[in-house]
């Protein structure tokens, strides 16, 4: 028989396995899922993005002054997550762009306060604190799970991920009823010490300054990756890019339980510098799309988001006098995962914009007919190519519609047909796939490599830009790290001993995948 105290760490723990099932539903696939099936720009992907941010700005007002003061958490948590859940559900059937905004826009509104809230139910019944980060733990297995669901059984074009996400949610708020009463905490916060502007003072003292300026710089090209790298990935052929990213998450938990020993070895301030030429690296081994390469960028995800989001935590743990702690960690998170992640996800999606895809032109110009969405070529091959030879001709194309039953499927695949007759055209002469055809004496449609690269966005430009925005920001902290040299147990300017690797406080901030 299970003791009380064990069962009830297995129930908060299942509380973060689905908090972040849910946030990673449509969290990464969106990133595909937009610009492929809904045709949405890159600017439009922006905003998409900036839902997040947005919520994380707001969302430190709602808990202070709504939920921390006037409803149990547990209810409060309930009625969010039905509110979040039917949006979520309401986003996957939008097709216009400011419909399927507001919907997510409601939903991430409804959803991110309920991070901080899950962290606050869960410390104060933990009997023991230092339990938290294993029962966090599960928040990003949640995440990795997600994504091999999302990835190898629904797929990015496919809006069931939505609702997915949304249904789940609403069992979720069903399940954090059953969790222990928690009721309100009363506390009285100002808004200055909701979004930690009390910490402004600490600006005074050099060290954190340049901390402080850094750490916001760094946040804006991180967030090319939330916005593009899914869909990069899908574009280049990778296989299920959704579950192909849970890897980072997974290098994530590995980067975390061996980062108190680089502390240990290099000192904070040369982990945090060395968080942020990773991201530098990240970006430059995607601009090379070369495979292998991007999968090693996958892969250093979780030292690119440990040492710089999670040291950035410790260091304000470090730096800041007791009684400035909170107001601190919150100031430092309303930059990074608010306004930092607000600029990051604009830039990214007019960087995409800027270095179109050549079927772009011909949807601009109405070559390719309205309401048409090209699919990847794994749905375009199981569909047209007949004979399974990696080669789609205008003859098989011509048997499918041929043999589709009459009325509105014949429709939408004629003007299918019309979109990829248009495409065609972009294919050079040359392509290998051309060649191979017409010894085979076949008039060739087109080859996966040649749908690929007329469908793919000028990526080594795009992923530069990040990358070169992440050196900048490395070599200014690098320049401006104090010389002296970093001793465990060194003093802080609250008068303090500074520990070697203490935890990031959860409940200032919702955590970033």
């Amino acid at each position: 028989m299970l003791n009380e105290k064990l069962l009830l760490r297995i129930r908060l723990c299942v509380l973060m396995f689905f908090q972040f099932f849910v946030w990673a539903c449509w969290m990464v696939p969106i990133g595909t899922f937009g610009p492929a099936v809904r045709g949405f720009t890159g600017s439009e992907m922006g905003w998409v993005f900036s839902t997040t941010a947005i919520a994380a700005i707001l969302s430190p007002l709602f808990v202070g002054f709504v939920a921390d003061r006037l409803f149990d958490t547990e209810k409060i948590l309930a009625v969010l997550h039905v509110i979040g859940g039917i949006c979520l559900i309401l986003t996957g059937v939008q097709t216009s762009f400011w419909l399927f905004f507001l919907f997510l826009l409601i939903n991430t509104l409804a959803f991110m306060p309920t991070l901080a809230l899950a962290n606050s139910l869960t410390f104060r019944n933990l009997d023991n604190p230092a339990t938290f980060p294993r029962i966090a733990m599960f928040g990003t297995i949640g995440w990795i799970i997600s994504g091999w669901i999302v990835g190898l059984f629904i797929g990015e074009r496919n809006p069931a991920f939505f609702y997915l996400g949304g249904a789940v949610e609403i069992l979720l708020a069903a399940y954090v009823l059953t969790l222990p009463h928690t009721p309100p905490q009363a506390k009285e916060a100002g808004i200055a010490d909701l979004l930690g502007l009390g910490a402004v003072k600490l600006l005074k003292d050099p060290e954190f300054l340049l901390f402080t300026i850094c750490a916001f710089l760094i946040g804006i090209p991180a967030v090319y990756y939330f916005v593009s790298a899914n869909l990069y990935l899908t574009q280049i052929g990778a296989p299920a890019p959704t579950a192909l990213m849970t890897m980072g998450q997974i290098c994530e938990i590995v980067a975390m339980a061996i980062m108190p020993i680089f502390i240990a070895q290099l000192g904070l301030h040369k982990v945090l510098a060395l968080g942020m030429a990773v991201w530098a690296l990240r970006y430059l081994l995607f601009a090379s799309e070369v495979y292998p390469l991007v999968l090693l960028g996958i892969l250093i995800h979780g030292f690119c988001y440990v040492f710089v989001y999670v040291g950035s935590y410790i260091f304000v743990d470090t730096k800041a006098p007791r009684e400035l702690r909170a107001s601190a960690q919150s100031f430092i998170a309303f930059l990074m995962l608010g306004v930092a992640w607000l600029i990051g996800a604009n830039l990214a999606g007019r960087t995409n914009d800027a270095y179109p895809a050549k079927v772009k032109n011909l949807i601009a110009a109405r070559v390719i007919p309205e309401g048409v969405a090209l699919p990847g070529w794994t749905e375009l091959a199981r569909d047209f190519d007949q004979n399974k030879d990696g080669i789609i001709t205008s003859d098989e194309i011509e048997q499918v519609l041929r043999s589709a039953p009459q009325g509105q499927n014949e429709q939408d695949r004629q003007k299918l047909y019309d979109a990829l007759k248009a495409v065609m055209r972009l294919v050079p002469a040359s392509t290998f796939g051309h060649v191979q055809a017409a010894v085979a004496g076949k008039s060739v449609y087109m080859t996966k490599a040649d749908y690929l690269a007329v469908n793919r966005f000028g990526w080594r430009d795009i992923w530069l830009w990040p990358a070169i925005m992440a050196l900048v920001v490395f070599g200014l902290f690098t320049l401006g790290m104090p010389k002296k040299k970093e001793q465990a147990g060194t003093e802080t300017p609250g008068g303090e001993t500074a520990p070697q690797a203490p935890e990031a406080p959860a409940e200032t901030a919702p955590s970033a995948p």
